[in-house]
């Protein structure tokens, strides 16, 4: 990966971003995609737009997500204990003995997710202590000397993020908190870049939605705005090439051998064909999935919307999905980027995708016409052809 993509990637890792605080993050994306796009801009809740050609036909949506999992202040008690809750989809069950950053109007405040030792909860619990806590039963301590100390610091609404920055294990293979989607904004911004250079036919949105994690609600501001013709969804993909991941169960999708193309449901049979007819032409390595039983992506919001935006999925293979060492391989990232890029640069001015069906000869909508009957020919049985009217006509009873 060349030096400058790997040091966006980097700040956008290591930037945190919970649902509905995402401005630093989205100051970066700006930042970065402002040196070639077109246009760039947010909109009132914080989603970023940069475009390439924006007066161009059709227009094709890259979008990504840069909110993370994150908690959210509840309750402060007069001991100073703060308790917390979740602001998307977070195992319980891992957040004991975590350090965390306590957003406050001040800054980041550390603490800790208390832990009690195991021995003690084995006399303290008849069920051994191996239960697992609901989200009421976690507390944030950071240090303080009562309730009134912290409320001097923390407010009932401050985000609280994890404190887990992004490391590289080898050349390939990096963990972080929040790959998901912190790699769908990058793709979105560096396939952008790769198209850039070549001056598409169409117009290209890159996107960096906001609050995914908590109901896709940026893509829905997104594509309301945007109207965009088609859209690649930019996403992480469960990795399931680690024990406890069952294939038969889940699909085999690999670390290292490229992104997921994702078929079916809301991906659109002509939009996952050019993918994959453009991958085997410029040897992008390709995984199959279908689409997901167990989760969703920006995806579900932008398909229907409008009409229906004929949509697919790429998603880049992620270890320990949701948790704070999230695992990839850059070299599929890098991949997930060339594709998406490919694809914009591979379609025509003026292109359509639409699904394939044959419409019987008479029955086709022409100018003047309603449901391909001709104009002034209502009140007759058949049509020159001799095809009965489409749609049939019933008869109605006549009130007495």
């Amino acid at each position: 990966m060349r030096k400058e993509s790997f040091d966006f990637l980097t700040s956008l890792l290591n930037t945190a971003s919970p649902g509905g605080h995402e401005s630093r993050i989205q100051e970066l994306w700006c930042a970065y995609t402002a040196g070639f796009a077109d246009e760039v801009r947010t909109d009132s809740y914080g989603n970023a737009i940069a475009a390439v050609n924006p007066g161009g036909s059709p227009r094709i949506l890259l979008d990504g997500h840069c909110d993370e999992i994150a908690l959210i202040v509840k309750h402060v008690d007069d001991s100073g204990f703060i308790y917390v809750q979740q602001m998307g989809g977070i195992d319980v069950g891992q957040l004991r003995g975590k350090r965390v950053h306590v957003h406050t109007q001040a800054g980041p405040v550390l603490g800790v997710i208390g832990a009690e030792p195991a021995w003690v909860k084995e006399k303290l619990n008849e069920d051994g202590g191996n239960k697992k806590p609901k989200i009421h039963e976690c507390w944030v301590d950071i240090g303080a000397g009562g309730g009134r100390d912290v409320r001097r610091r923390v407010s009932v609404g401050d985000p609280v993020t994890f404190v887990e920055d992004f490391r590289m294990l080898n050349a390939h293979v990096g963990v972080a908190r929040a790959h998901d989607d912190r790699i769908g904004a990058w793709t979105a911004a560096e396939a952008l870049r790769l198209v850039a250079r070549g001056r598409p036919a169409c117009a290209v949105y890159a996107t960096s939605t906001v609050q995914e994690e908590t109901g896709c609600h940026g893509a829905k501001m997104i594509v309301h705005d945007l109207r965009p013709d088609v859209a690649l969804e930019l996403e992480v993909t469960h990795a399931t090439d680690t024990p406890g991941m069952n294939p038969r169960m889940l699909g085999s999708v690999k670390l290292g051998k490229g992104p997921v193309v994702y078929v079916g449901r809301e991906n659109h049979p002509v939009v996952v064909k050019r993918l994959r007819d453009l991958a085997r032409k410029r040897n992008i390595p390709v995984q199959a999935q279908t689409f997901s039983l167990v989760g969703g992506t920006n995806a579900l919001s932008i398909w229907i919307a409008n009409g229906g935006v004929p949509s697919a999925v790429i998603g880049v293979p992620d270890r320990y999905m949701h948790s704070t060492v999230e695992m990839i391989d850059l070299r599929d990232a890098e991949a997930a980027a060339r594709l998406a890029a490919a694809f914009c640069a591979d379609v025509k001015a003026g292109e359509t995708f639409k699904i394939p069906i044959r419409i019987p000869r008479g029955r086709r909508a022409r100018p003047g016409t309603k449901s391909g009957i001709r104009a002034g020919s209502a009140g007759t049985d058949s049509q020159p052809n001799g095809v009965p009217p489409w749609p049939p006509r019933h008869p109605t009873t006549k009130s007495r």
